[in-house]
Parts: C-alpha cells; structure tokens; sequence
C-alpha cells in the first residue's frame, strides 16, 4: 500500500509540473501571437514617425519644469518636429544656473524595430532610441527619458 501511495505521488508531482509547463507553453504562444500595440499612427508597419509636431510632456516621468536629480539643468520646454521625408528638428529649452539654453539638433529617424525608432542626430554620429507610446514616444538620451507627446 505505501508504494502506491508512494507512487501516485510521483505521478501527481509529474503531472503537476507537466501542467505547469503546459501552462507557460500555452502563455507564451498567446503573447507572441497576441497584438502587442494598439492601433495608433505611429506604429509598427509604419517606416518611422509620421509627420507633424510633438511637445515634450515629461522628463523622467515628471512634468516640467524638471530638474534631474544631482543636476544644474532645468528642462523648461521642447519640441520635436517630424517632416514627411523622416527628418527631424528637435528643440529644447533649459536653464543652467541663470542661464536659459535654447538648442536646436536635426536629424533622421530610421526605421521601426518592434515598437522603437531611432533618431540618428547629424552631423554627429550620435543615436538614441525612442519608444512608441501610441500618441508620441519616450526618448531615451544621455539616461533621461523625453516623453514627447503629438499635438499635431
């Protein structure tokens, strides 16, 4: 009697972890067929950012005026302006001590990669990646995240 008990405890400890990978199988098949971005302008299947005008809305997740913290820098305002040949101007306003740096950098933005594009700055080499939120995207540059959201 004690090695059948024995031995449907096996079964059950078998059974209990053929389901649970069952279950994960079945979980990761659901999310990679499942629609992982709603349906915006700026989605995948799009070469990059359709066109129009995009206002910085937060930095780091706050609203502006920002000052990152162990920083001099006070994000006031900006701007990020899409052409339709995938051209950028991106502007941003900040105060440094007393004094109010406006700066303007152009460039390309390349094409989607999973929900992402990337702002390639010239005449630099520099690049930096952006998130797709659905109404604008959250770029990430020198570990700060920009949320620019679209007016336009």
């Amino acid at each position: 009697m004690n090695r059948f008990l024995t031995l449907s405890q096996r079964a059950s400890k078998r059974g209990g972890r053929a389901l649970a990978l069952l279950f994960c199988a079945c979980l990761a098949l659901a999310s990679s067929c499942s629609n992982d971005y709603q349906a915006c302008p700026d989605c995948p299947g799009s070469a990059a950012l359709k066109p129009g005008t995009f206002v910085l809305a937060a930095v780091d997740g706050s609203i502006l005026p920002y000052s990152p913290p162990g920083s001099n820098v006070t994000f006031l305002a900006g701007d990020c302006v899409m052409a339709a040949d995938e051209k950028f101007t991106l502007k941003m306003t900040t105060v440094t001590g007393k004094d109010t740096v406006s700066a303007t950098a152009n460039g390309v933005v390349l094409a989607l990669n999973s929900g992402s594009v990337t702002f390639s700055f010239v005449p630099s080499s520099v690049q930096a990646t952006a998130l797709l939120t659905g109404n604008g995207f959250v770029l990430t540059y020198n570990a700060l995240n920009l949320t620019f959201e679209r007016v336009n």
